[in-house]
């Protein structure tokens, strides 16, 4: 399974649009990896994870293909994560669909699914054929669906938006829990990982967003959360020796530049992502 993170930062992005903070001036002097747009992934270079504002800059950025995806899974309905504008560039006054009668599934949970009817309902004068184009699919938490031939379960996140989810997804050898935008784990999640451990994760991408250990917000995790989270996965099985964790979602708030991180996570055997890291998960 190829996994491919298109942005890695919070809503602000980093550097933050508006912002003069050190650290986002910082992160402008030095670029790279430095540099973050908003929060989406890329899966088999046909499904999507969230619907980031950044994904035509991704688009270009990466050189992505991005007429084969026909799938997107929402984790919630922050509109950082939920640009439901987006899917107006696949009607077909935007995008010549190659094939008659082409379809865009969207899935995620019931409070993200009544989030796009209510946008649906007030841009009906614009965009009056969306719906002929666009279905939302709800997830329940725990739930299981195939999509694009990769299994995917919707688990309970911790997060101030409503239903929030995160996501365990597998095909073949590959098994990555992708848990960005919660704090920490929610004991039903405890409970369902514990129960469903007969094969470790290959990759643990977890939220990072309060970066320093001392940080504490409901919703979010910092970095010592990270690595009590990763403690607790090898220590009940869910993960092993060869699971691959991550660091992912970042704000400029958290005081955290990624050569810093880097050096901090290293010792806990964590990587640190970035815009455009490519893998097979």
């Amino acid at each position: 399974m190829k996994f491919q993170y298109l942005g890695t930062a919070a809503a602000e992005g980093i550097p933050a649009l508006f912002c003069d903070c050190e650290i986002c001036r910082e992160a402008a002097r030095r670029g790279g990896k430095e540099l973050r747009m908003r929060s989406g992934a890329l899966v088999n270079e046909n499904l999507l994870i969230d619907l980031s504002p950044d994904l035509f800059a991704a688009r270009l950025q990466f050189n992505l293909d991005l007429s084969k995806v026909r799938n997107a899974i929402i984790t919630h309905a922050h509109s950082d994560h939920f640009d439901r504008e987006m899917m107006g560039f696949f009607t077909p006054t935007c995008a010549h669909i190659a094939k008659t009668g082409d379809l865009f599934h969207l899935w995620g949970s019931a409070y993200t699914a009544s989030a796009w009817k209510e946008y649906t309902s007030a841009i009906q004068m614009k965009e009056p054929v969306l719906e002929q184009y666009v279905v939302f699919h709800e997830l329940k938490p725990f739930e299981t669906v195939e999509i694009e031939g990769v299994r995917v379960t919707a688990l309970k996140a911790r997060h101030s938006c409503p239903e929030s989810l995160i996501y365990v997804l597998e095909q073949g050898d590959a098994r990555l829990f992708y848990g960005n935008d919660t704090g920490p784990l929610a004991d039903e999640t405890w409970e369902w990982l514990a129960q469903n451990k007969e094969k470790p994760f290959t990759t643990v991408s977890l939220d990072s967003t309060m970066g320093h250990p001392e940080n504490h917000y409901y919703g979010h995790m910092s970095l010592k959360e990270n690595i009590e989270t990763k403690e607790r996965m090898l220590a009940e099985s869910m993960a092993d020796a060869n699971t691959r964790f991550i660091c992912h979602h970042f704000s400029h708030n958290a005081l955290c530049l990624h050569k810093e991180t880097v050096d901090f996570m290293k010792p806990h055997g964590f990587d640190v992502a970035y815009d455009g890291l490519s893998f097979n998960a």
